[in-house]
């Protein structure tokens, strides 16, 4: 997965089962503890990278609150147009910025809070992202990313990779390298700390479907309606628990927060 974000999020109808079947089982909870985490305060201009369908923009719009701002930024037009949906009462406004996250078109010093979940191990050069953050947040500002931890399973997107003999390990990055890279960017007062959280699929077909909001969604679409059947009961061999029911999965995120 080493292409960028735009070639692997934008094709066909990956953006809509992202946002369908992905993001409120887990992308949403992750980013309420995230948010949480990192500490976005009232009043708050927030930018957020890697926005996709603009999960974790919503939880900070509201913890900005009528005050704030969002800017909502990714390469993906697909994803980003649906980060700005209906406003939410009393939370702050969500701006969408179309381009690249390493040459973003704000102001020096602009931005009180950034932040990246599960984005930066898609970006083509994470550490002039991080570069390009420091650049716009304010001095005593907060740039907070999340990503994936590299000794933990990560399912079903380790399935997902499985089945289709396709390599997941871009997806995860280790915990020294995110201290590496916010130190490397500038950043002061660095923290990294491990938190788990327990995920479960309402139905077994809903989590089976959640690859077609991946990168792999766009191959197993191309596939004849034999070779898709095969991916597809293989998927349903490794994720079904007892009953053909779905099981928890314990996801681990490494949180990783600086000052400018």
């Amino acid at each position: 997965m080493a292409a960028t974000g735009k070639a692997l999020f934008d094709a066909g109808s990956v953006p809509d089962n992202y946002r369908r079947y992905l993001e409120p089982v887990l992308f949403a909870p992750w980013a309420e503890r995230f948010v949480g985490w990192a500490g976005v305060h009232f009043g708050d201009v927030v930018l957020d990278l890697a926005a996709g369908t603009g999960v974790v923009s919503r939880v900070a719009a509201r913890a900005s609150g009528s005050t704030g701002r969002v800017i909502a930024n990714d390469v993906s037009a697909g994803m980003l147009q649906q980060a700005a949906r209906t406003r939410e009462p009393r939370a702050a406004v969500i701006v969408p910025l179309l381009g690249s996250a390493s040459a973003l078109a704000l102001p020096d010093g602009s931005v009180d809070v950034v932040l990246c979940q599960q984005g930066l191990q898609f970006m083509r050069d994470p550490g002039a992202v991080l570069a390009e953050s420091m650049r716009v947040l304010r001095p005593g500002g907060t740039l907070a990313v999340s990503v994936w931890a590299d000794d933990e399973p990560l399912e079903p997107f380790d399935s997902y990779a499985e089945v289709l003999g396709r390599d997941n390990s871009s997806v995860v990055t280790p915990v020294h390298g995110i201290i590496d890279r916010l130190v490397g960017a500038g950043a002061r007062n660095v923290t990294v700390t491990r938190q788990s959280l327990a995920v479960r699929w309402p139905t077994l077909d809903s989590e089976i479907a959640g690859i077609f909001g991946t990168p792999f969604g766009p191959i197993v679409e191309a596939m004849s309606s034999v070779d898709r059947e095969t991916v597809m009961s293989a998927l349903r061999a490794n994720l079904a628990g007892p009953g053909g029911r779905t099981l928890d999965h314990s996801t681990t995120a490494v949180f990783g927060r600086g000052a400018r």
